[in-house]
């Protein structure tokens, strides 16, 4: 029997002790078309809001072409719109690569296969969500779907990256509070969303509760709902926060990340106030979701950060140990 630890083309990276240094063999051109695609993927999601606040949504009419041309229009709207198409198709080509060089160079590292198929998987579905809003006119729902997708998206390349980038682990400083706080900034970014499409923006003209609405009691429960999800998310994002900086199994990457998380949330959280007092102005809209989504992508890193990764446990190396486990198996014991 042929030991799987020995096939081709799957040998993954390895520290000078052998065990687990998750970065320290992968490659610079995998380490830049990584980076490219977080990148690319946050200006996606920011111009993509850009679209949204300006209207343009419906600037092209058709798709995959735009009003039936394939190149940039001049007309305002038509131009964002189509740029954000061609903006999508690099990050298309960019995750492709990706998943390419993760396939041929870190098949052992399951954390960047696993992270780099999915996000081949969601930016697929993202092109038909795509094509389903231009279809069903922007609808909220249709809007709010794309905008988690996209975040989706934005959460996979991130933890791709950072596989590539830092070097594997044994500790969690962030612990579960970080996964939690991921998962409730998502729903905040949902439900901001269905605020906004909901016709709820200017439902609350006080901050943080809602002073003198004149809404109604529905738009004004959607408010409070989103704010609720904020609440939440800050509480849980300051938790796996002062447990990294508590902990003595961080690093510096684990502080820097920590330090970036809390001044992001703090701008977030003010772009978020204005934007509830002020009536919604389109371009706070747009650099409340710009804040929101680097939020994103650092908590979701700093969360990342601490998932214990044991190369061997994950068949990335071949320790000794591994394989004297390995050449019995191959004999029959």
């Amino acid at each position: 029997m042929k030991s799987v630890l020995h096939g081709p083309h799957c040998d993954g990276p390895a520290d000078a002790a052998g065990v687990g240094g998750g970065a320290a063999g992968y490659s610079a051109a995998l380490r830049a078309v990584t980076a490219a695609s977080l990148v690319a993927a946050w200006l996606l999601v920011v111009l993509g809001d850009t679209v949204r606040v300006t209207e343009s949504g419906m600037g092209c009419a058709s798709w995959p072409s735009c009003n039936g041309s394939f190149g940039l229009p001049l007309a305002y709207h038509a131009f964002l719109e189509q740029s954000h198409r061609y903006l999508a198709a690099v990050v298309t080509v960019l995750i492709g690569a990706v998943m390419t060089g993760a396939w041929r160079h870190a098949r052992r590292d399951r954390l960047v296969l696993g992270s780099a198929a999915a996000a081949a998987g969601l930016i697929a579905v993202q092109v038909v969500l795509g094509a389903v809003t231009v279809f069903a006119h922007n609808a909220g729902w249709t809007v709010a779907l794309h905008l988690a997708g996209s975040w989706l998206v934005l959460a996979a390349v991130t933890v791709t990256a950072l596989g590539v980038w830092l070097p594997s682990r044994t500790a969690a400083p962030a612990g579960w509070p970080g996964a939690g706080a991921a998962g409730a900034l998502i729903a905040v970014s949902v439900s901001g969303m269905v605020v906004l499409h909901g016709g709820a923006a200017d439902a609350c003209p006080g901050w943080p509760v809602c002073a003198q609405a004149k809404a109604s009691a529905g738009l004004v429960a959607l408010q409070y709902a989103h704010r609720m999800f904020v609440a939440l998310s800050a509480a849980l994002i300051i938790a796996a926060v002062l447990r990294v900086f508590g902990s003595a199994a961080a690093g510096r990457a684990d502080k820097v990340l920590a330090s970036a998380v809390l001044a992001l949330l703090a701008g977030t959280a003010a772009a978020g106030a204005y934007v509830a007092v002020s009536g919604a102005p389109a371009g706070w809209q747009d650099a409340h979701l710009a804040a929101a989504s680097a939020l994103w992508i650092t908590l979701v890193a700093l969360a990342t950060s601490s998932v214990s990764r044991r190369a061997i446990a994950a068949g990335q190396v071949q320790a000794p140990a591994v394989d004297a486990i390995a050449t019995a198996a191959d004999t029959g014991g």
